[in-house]
């Protein structure tokens, strides 16, 4: 495939902030399989301990990053291509062919199949396993939308990187933006403790303290 219709097949895709209707399900689905809810932790560790990644919005982070500091941008024709959708795409066709191979332990959510995708309607464990079909180079390259299209070494950095950002995501401080977190970054501004900061006992950043350290010399001699 030549540049050219390469270019003009990822601008086609590009139209919306998010293009395909699935995207956030897929994230939603991948973040709370990283860092699920465990209520179970409440009793012994404080209600706090119980949140997981979609309590945080977690997914939103995932999508923006994405959008924004992993997006291709075609210097020669100034233009960005978003990966989010484009990930979103290739995590549910390794769920597809998980499902296809029979690789599932765990019967898929069907009742949620055609509208979130298959990748959402795998049991978290089974959302693993799809994920594990890329980057054992276990699926059909071809078959993966562009920019992945043949492209293992990109398949493998993406998927390596939305597993970061999910931890990330999950313990900085955009959960404590709040109404902002979907500004760019000048725009932000911190509405509430972020809640990982509260899991970990971070006290948040230090604005400075006085301290003597030392006294002004006009003139030193040994």
């Amino acid at each position: 495939m030549g540049f050219s219709k390469l270019f003009v097949m990822m601008i086609f895709f590009q139209g919306n902030k998010y293009t395909l209707p699935q995207t956030q399900a897929v994230f939603k689905a991948l973040v709370d399989a990283i860092v699920p809810v465990t209520p179970e932790l409440t009793e012994k560790q404080g209600s706090i301990q119980s949140c997981g990644a979609l309590d945080s919005h977690t997914d939103e982070y995932q999508i923006w990053s994405l959008d924004h500091f992993l997006s291709l941008i075609i210097i020669l024709k100034s233009f960005n291509i978003h990966l989010a959708d484009a990930a979103a795409e290739m995590l549910n066709i390794a769920a597809k062919q998980l499902l296809h191979m029979g690789g599932n332990k765990i019967p898929v959510n069907s009742a949620i199949l055609p509208e979130k995708g298959a990748f959402a309607a795998l049991a978290p464990s089974d959302r693993f396993r799809a994920i594990t079909l890329l980057e054992q180079k276990e699926d059909d390259l071809a078959i993966l939308p562009l920019p992945f299209h043949n492209y293992q070494g990109f398949v493998f950095t993406v998927i390596v990187s939305i597993t970061f950002l999910a931890i990330i995501g999950y313990y900085t401080e955009w959960s404590g933006y709040g109404s902002t977190r979907m500004e760019t970054p000048e725009k932000r501004q911190l509405e509430h403790f972020p809640t990982g900061w509260k899991q970990v006992g971070y006290p948040g950043p230090s604005k400075g303290y006085h301290a003597l350290k030392g006294y002004l010399i006009e003139k030193f001699t040994e």
